[in-house]
């Protein structure tokens, strides 16, 4: 009891001495000189050290002098200021060595005259708070991963359904319009093969030049090549507007690229390099996967104008065969790579477009599907994976 106080004094400040003792929280006050004068047991269990090993000593006394010297700069700055200083996310190993994250408000305490005579130290055990944030952060983060996710393939199943959509519009339409064109190509045909007989089998008046002749005969060459190559472009449209649901049979890779090849009009520049060992069958559609071997194998005809070589070849993989069909042509511009399965998409000055999306269209109805693939030198490898026929 202070000289004077009286017993009512006295009371309060023992029932006030006894409310900081049963606190839950660590609490501490320490006077000018920066030395603990009241320490609760809460706080006595965090730190593991008695409360007469406390009371009357610094930060100094035990604990390294690094911390200490952090200690000593907040409550310098409590007294400094006057303000409530607050050390957030701090972590403590307890006398039990469990790790702790605590969170302690600093705040001054003044006597009769205003002046900050000691400061009043609150500590608050925020570990399970943390860990509730951390959980939390997680879960969040988990989330918004699901959220892209699903948000990217839903983007995937609108783009894929509109790219549909407009295959199924462009393919009636291209169905009609071919067979509205095909009859009047048929009727130049036939008119252009007449006139190329009458001007073989006529003989010549005396007054027409050779050369006029021969000019008649190259002009009717033309109009053949031409309308067959107009032919060309209404199969393609008919071929990519007809796809029918595939009958999948046993079938040889081999035999159809020998088909695929058969067809094709090979300049005399451009070698085939077919290296096709003997590979089990494939569940395909014969017809089907014919026509789109025929396509590619096409196309990478066209590429080389000046020469190469073609190169196709097959292997098994995982469970499907692999079947390559390289070419040495221009190669493929990066600004069409990302749109090279899409219907009127094409490099060629008369072509539609149609050609590789109607192979893409036909490879995956047999389960299969196509990509485009890096290759060291020029030119463009298409890769076709397609699965085997299971077993009986």
């Amino acid at each position: 009891m202070t000289e004077g106080a009286s017993y009512a004094e006295t009371q309060g400040l023992s029932f006030l001495a006894e409310v900081i003792e049963q606190l839950p929280h660590p609490m501490f006050v320490k006077d000018r000189q920066f030395r603990y004068v009241l320490v609760n047991s809460a706080l006595v269990r965090i730190g593991g050290h008695p409360a007469e090993a406390i009371l009357g000593k610094t930060d100094y006394d035990f604990l390294p002098k690094e911390t200490a010297d952090f200690y000593r700069a907040k409550d310098s700055e409590v007294f400094a200021s006057g303000a409530e200083v607050t050390i957030a996310d701090e972590v403590l190993t307890d006398s039990e060595g469990e790790h702790r994250i605590l969170s302690t408000r600093k705040v001054p305490l003044r006597g009769r005259t205003g002046e900050i005579t000691h400061l009043i130290g609150v500590i608050s055990d925020i570990t399970r708070v943390k860990a509730v944030e951390e959980d939390l952060r997680v879960s969040t983060e988990l989330l918004e991963r699901r959220v892209v996710e699903r948000t990217q393939a839903l983007a995937l199943a609108q783009d894929d359904l509109v790219r549909k959509e407009r295959l199924s519009v462009l393919g009636q339409l291209a169905g009609g319009v071919a067979h509205q064109v095909r009859n009047p190509l048929g009727a130049i045909k036939n008119a252009a093969y007449v006139l190329q007989r009458r001007v073989r089998e006529a003989e010549p008046p005396p007054f027409v030049e050779p050369l006029a002749r021969d000019e008649v005969t190259q002009a009717i060459e033309i109009i053949h090549d031409e309308v067959q190559r107009a032919n060309q472009i209404i199969t393609d449209l008919l071929d990519y507007a007809r796809i029918r649901v595939p009958v999948r049979r046993p079938t040889s890779i081999g035999s159809l690229v020998d088909q695929a090849l058969d067809g094709q009009m090979l300049p005399p520049t451009v070698s085939v390099v077919r290296r096709l060992p003997e590979l089990p069958s494939v569940a395909v559609d014969g017809d089907q996967l014919r026509g789109a071997l025929y396509n590619i194998i096409r196309n990478a005809i066209e590429a080389m104008n000046d020469g190469g070589t073609l190169t196709i070849d097959a292997d098994l993989r995982d469970g499907s065969m692999i079947v390559r069909i390289a070419d040495t042509g221009e190669g493929i511009p990066s600004d069409v790579r990302s749109r090279l399965f899409e219907p009127l998409v094409t490099t060629k000055p008369l072509g539609l477009g149609l050609g590789l999306v109607t192979a893409r269209t036909l490879i995956e109805g047999q389960g299969g599907a196509i990509t485009l693939v890096e290759q060291e030198g020029p030119g463009a490898c298409f890769e076709i994976s397609l699965p085997l026929t299971p077993a009986a």
